[in-house]
């Protein structure tokens, strides 16, 4: 679940896993690191998700371009992974 490991984890464990897990089969993906975020078409897939249920406010999706500058794949991966689990409601 999200949060249960440091960002700086993720980061090592994405670019060489056996760093961290030596027993792991899971590959490196190291070039996500130099792989920028592609933030061209990020107003119209928040819009997307907004209708399909995610509650993206017209603030969120007005500022995601600029969100997402500087950032890379990596990082997007990360904050991915940062948040699984965590908007699960109470039944």
């Amino acid at each position: 679940m999200g949060g249960r490991y440091s960002d700086e984890w993720h980061r090592i464990h994405l670019d060489n896993p056996r760093d961290l897990v030596p027993e792991s089969n899971m590959p490196g993906y190291p070039w996500l690191a130099r792989s920028p975020a592609e933030a061209g078409d990020i107003e119209k897939k928040l819009k997307v998700l907004r209708v399909l249920g995610h509650p993206y406010t017209d603030e969120d999706v007005a500022g995601a371009r600029k969100a997402l500058a500087g950032k890379t794949e990596q990082d997007a991966l990360i904050a991915y992974l940062q948040v699984l689990g965590t908007s699960l409601k109470a039944r």
